[in-house]
């Protein structure tokens, strides 16, 4: 849990902040946190998806009282790091299921929505997994993307990750059930080939000398 800050100022309403966290699977199949969108609304109703406009996760834990940029920086990382366990344990999950269980051959999740509540307990902020979804989450973000693009802040990265991560399917896609030729395969270091290749879902055919 990370602490309030000492003397800082609590919000005057009493307010519920829903953090929107999107990750994407990237390269190597790893967890990559793409994006960060809240909503804040009234501790009684805490705030759907759709029901305020975003902001950014900086911004609403200032109103929350956080005002020490080092607390701010911690409080980001914890939700970094639970985000991303979060899809890690889906893609575990996944890997232990049969095709016929996961929808299909080259069936997977490539993008994930998790949502968390920051609460105050006993003077200290903890964050609370909510949910786990991918459209509401897709949209929630895609929209705080565009928003700061209006106003002039920089590009995030969160179009660079989806396109990539869109591309890594569309090119196992376009090799799948394809023939190769391997001529002089390698040593023990590119055992990595065959199991890339399977995953691919190439028929490998060597040729020694």
């Amino acid at each position: 849990p990370v602490p309030r800050p000492p003397g800082s100022p609590a919000p005057r309403l009493p307010v519920a902040l829903r953090i929107c966290t999107l990750v994407c699977r990237s390269w190597g199949d790893r967890p990559q946190l793409c994006q960060v969108a809240c909503g804040v609304g009234r501790a009684e109703a805490p705030v759907r998806h759709g029901a305020a406009l975003p902001q950014g996760l900086d911004s609403s834990l200032q109103q929350w009282g956080v005002v020490a940029p080092s607390q701010r920086q911690a409080l980001t990382t914890r939700l970094r790091g639970a985000a991303e366990a979060a899809m890690a344990a889906l893609l575990a999950a996944e890997a232990e299921l049969s095709p016929q269980q996961r929808g299909g051959t080259r069936a997977h999740t490539d993008l994930l929505g998790v949502d968390f509540l920051l609460a105050c307990v006993d003077d200290a902020l903890e964050l609370v997994a909510l949910s786990a979804n991918s459209q509401r989450c897709l949209e929630t973000c895609l929209l705080a993307e565009a928003m700061g693009r209006a106003v002039g802040e920089p590009h995030g990265d969160l179009p660079r990750l989806l396109a990539e991560a869109l591309l890594h399917r569309a090119q196992c896609h376009l090799v799948e059930g394809k023939d190769i030729l391997l001529i002089g395969a390698g040593g023990v270091s590119k055992s990595f080939v065959w199991e890339a290749a399977r995953n691919y879902g190439l028929r490998v055919r060597r040729l020694c000398h």
